[in-house]
């Protein structure tokens, strides 16, 4: 159950952060674009930040589903393996008979 249970964080763990800094990226990089190319560039923090929320918002639409399958399936083999912490089965010390 506790392997399970730690299997579950690390799922949501993989998933969420990369979602979150995959759109950080993104956004950051649409912001700094439209600075440099753009006609009209946005001219306060407010214009800028909606610039990269929108940028955001669609690489989480676009790729999250992409972002949660990876999670589960990283989360899944790492869990069965033992490879993520939490996750290594742990085995019985044997009777001394003492």
């Amino acid at each position: 159950m506790r392997r399970f249970f730690f299997g579950f964080i690390w799922f949501i763990v993989i998933s969420f952060g990369g979602l979150a800094i995959g759109g950080a990226i993104v956004g950051a990089s649409a912001a700094q674009r439209a600075t440099k190319s753009s006609a009209n560039p946005p001219q306060t923090f407010s214009e800028g930040y909606d610039v990269g929320h929108a940028a955001g918002e669609e690489f989480g639409r676009r790729y999250g589903k992409y972002f949660f399958l990876c999670g589960l399936i990283l989360a899944s083999v790492g869990s069965v393996y033992g490879i993520l912490p939490g996750t290594k089965r742990t085995h019985p010390k044997p009777d001394t008979g003492v």
